[in-house]
């Protein structure tokens, strides 16, 4: 194994599980996903992720879903080195995957 390797091991993404009613202030979603509220910004700017509505916060919120996005996203740019356009296809992809598991098991239980 070279160095790059143990690097990409040590980032490894690690599984967020808040209490699924709470919202999260832009601040404190970065904090939680370990980055910049200007990569939020960022990340939102170009549709990876997006904030739910809070009627009662004048700003944008995220819930445990957008942060464990956040994380995905900052953990592909960083640790794997992709773009955007390339996040953009692996969370279509995966979601698309994620999809026909649940038609699977949908079609194995009837």
């Amino acid at each position: 194994m070279n160095k790059s390797d143990s690097s990409v091991e040590m980032m490894a993404l690690q599984v967020f599980e808040p209490d699924e009613r709470t919202l999260y202030t832009i601040e404190s979603a970065a904090a939680l996903a370990r980055i910049s509220r200007r990569h939020v910004a960022l990340y939102c700017k170009h549709g990876l992720v997006s904030p739910v509505a809070d009627p009662s916060s004048r700003g944008w919120c995220f819930d445990d879903e957008g942060i464990r996005v956040l994380r995905q996203i900052e953990y592909l740019r960083s640790a794997c080195g992709i773009n955007f356009h390339g996040i953009r296809l692996i969370m279509r992809l995966t979601r698309e995957v994620e999809t026909l598991h649940e038609q699977l098991r949908f079609f194995h239980q009837v």
